[in-house]
């Protein structure tokens, strides 16, 4: 494997990584609004039932809040986590494989951006314009790649 390969995935897990901690660093502003944990904690009504207190809060309604309020770090995980998906889907299959694995997870983003198309707040717009875009170039590249077999997708004829 190349050292183009192993700094892209590097470069890919350090932008996820910095996304992810600031994200849940923004998302931690849940303790301090109780009015938001009946909107803003699903995670932690599906774990505890209803929140009553801070300490009933799991981390990953942080993400859900951050995403509400202030989507640019959770946006960029969603970038960052699919550009992953994209390059080692790339490097594992071949060009059936990538191009089915590109339109799942194009269907999967398309899915997620149906589920969050009635959010009332800026942040849950921004995602869904940010889902239905990734999801339908995913979707429309694994169409080309399908349309248009002569592109090799950088790989030599004879593979």
């Amino acid at each position: 494997m190349s050292i183009k390969y192993w700094s892209q995935v590097g470069i890919g897990l350090l932008v996820l990584g910095f996304s992810t901690l600031v994200s849940w660093y923004e998302g931690s502003a849940l303790l301090d609004h109780a009015w938001e944990w009946r909107y803003s904690a699903p995670f932690s009504e599906m774990v505890h039932g209803s929140v009553t207190g801070s300490s009933d809060i799991v981390a990953l309604d942080f993400f859900v809040y951050a995403a509400k309020f202030s989507p640019l770090y959770p946006g960029m995980m969603i970038i960052s986590a699919s550009y992953l998906f994209i390059l080692i889907g790339f490097r594992l299959f071949r060009q059936t494989g990538f191009r089915l694995s590109l339109a799942l997870l194009g269907v999967i983003y398309l899915a997620s951006c149906v589920v969050i198309s009635s959010s009332p707040t800026a942040g849950g717009n921004a995602l869904f314009w940010l889902f239905l875009l990734v999801g339908v170039l995913m979707v429309v590249a694994a169409c080309i790649i399908h349309l248009f077999p002569f592109l090799r997708l950088g790989r030599p004829y004879n593979q």
